[in-house]
């Protein structure tokens, strides 16, 4: 069957991320960073990707809880420099948008979104998007992505789906979508696999 749209992850997909920087400020700039404060951080993220607060409250509560002592302001400033750009993922966006629609399905949060969208131009090419704060749900649950095929209006086996963790393959495939897991260091394998979905490059 014909693919009529295609629907991508953000992080590590279209712009790479990598957290060892934020952890090596955080390290350096916190008097709190014990192991249950770890866990705690960690859960409060979670939180935060799913909508439960915003990204003032984050940041305060964050702060406080690893006695970040460069403030709201640096914690959000290394907070939102975990991302560069994606090159050969930016020309094949390029290309694709010429032909077919193009959306966004992301865990993300309103502090990472606010920064993408300002930093990446590759994210303007894309019609709609949802986005886990706002969704009160995240992948790799079912219902993410069920909300995805209704709000952009598509027949999931018409879709492509581009992620670069299995989990959130797998979902994507149970509902219906035609599926291309992507590593960011096997870029031609995911410009083959497109091709054997029929896509147009």
């Amino acid at each position: 069957m014909r693919i009529e749209a295609l629907i991508f992850d953000i992080g590590n997909v279209l712009v790479p991320f990598d957290w060892q920087p934020f952890k090596n400020q955080l390290l350096a700039g916190s008097t709190n960073l014990t192991a249950e404060a770890e866990m705690k951080f960690r859960e409060l993220a979670i939180r935060f990707d799913v909508g439960e607060m915003n990204g003032d409250i984050f940041a305060r509560l964050a702060t406080r809880l690893l006695g970040f002592k460069g403030g709201e302001a640096e914690f959000i400033a290394i907070w939102n420099g975990i991302f560069s750009s994606n090159p050969p993922m930016e020309r094949i966006i390029l290309s694709l948008k010429e032909r077919y629609p193009l959306f966004l399905l992301s865990n993300t949060s309103d502090l990472h979104l606010a920064y993408l969208m300002r930093n990446y131009d590759v994210l303007q090419n894309f019609a709609d998007g949802v986005y886990s704060f706002r969704a009160k749900c995240a992948k790799p649950e079912r219902r993410i992505f069920e909300m995805a095929i209704k709000q952009f209006g598509l027949q999931a086996e018409k879709t492509a789906y581009i992620d670069d963790l299995p989990a959130n393959i797998r979902s994507a495939t149970e509902v219906g979508l035609k599926t291309v897991q992507y590593d960011l260091t096997k870029h031609a394998e995911f410009e083959q696999r497109l091709g054997e979905l029929g896509v147009q490059i």
